[in-house]
């Protein structure tokens, strides 16, 4: 008796023709065009997270921040503070811990989506959910942060720098969520789930 050996899918009796025929067709281009993306956001996120490590660090703003933060207030809307007045409300904000724990959440969260992204966009199905643990993170360390800022911006400083500061807790909420949207996208795709973790089953048929 001579044995021959073939390579087919292991669901294939010979027969019928095999399910996989039937399987969504994998998509690479999709779960690593989202990869590219996540990989970009995350690098924004750790530009951000330097920016509050640095107002953590910082005894006092530098005069050229507190002229650009401060000019427009004066000129446009006509809301009468002094640099000594925005020098107090930094160091609040900072002896409060609120700067330190969103760069350091942040930072985390941008550390995972990084790698995350990296992950994806080798089609490994673990990528996704790193990003999503990184959104989470940096969103909930986030919000706490942006809830004391604004809680001392309300006390401290004039409508139009609240509303700055409100605006600006919201977009990185924002963008928080769409990390982890897009984050969760390969894995509910069915066509993008199938180019994840991709693995041949060798066969060995006997006749």
């Amino acid at each position: 008796m001579s044995k021959d050996f073939s390579i087919r899918m292991s669901d294939d009796d010979g027969v019928a023709p095999p399910a996989s025929l039937f399987a969504p067709r994998p998509d690479k281009k999709g779960p690593k065009t989202i990869a590219v993306l996540l990989v970009i956001g995350s690098l924004l996120m750790g530009f951000t997270a330097v920016g509050d490590f640095q107002s953590s660090q910082a005894d006092d703003l530098p005069q050229e921040e507190l002229d650009r933060l401060l000019t427009n207030v004066r000129t446009s809307n006509g809301e009468n503070i002094t640099d000594e007045e925005y020098q107090d409300y930094h160091d609040e904000v900072r002896d409060s811990g609120a700067y330190t724990i969103r760069g350091g959440s942040v930072m985390m969260g941008a550390i995972l989506i990084l790698v995350g992204g990296v992950m994806l966009f080798r089609l490994k199905s673990m990528g996704p959910k790193l990003v999503i643990a990184g959104s989470i993170i940096a969103a909930l360390g986030g919000g706490y942060a942006n809830l004391e800022i604004n809680s001392l911006s309300k006390e401290m400083l004039p409508p139009s720098l609240i509303l700055a500061n409100k605006i600006l807790g919201y977009l990185c909420g924002f963008c928080m969520v769409i990390c982890g949207s897009l984050a969760i996208l390969p894995l509910f795709n069915s066509s993008a789930r199938a180019a994840l973790d991709q693995k041949v089953t060798l066969v060995t048929e006997e006749e």
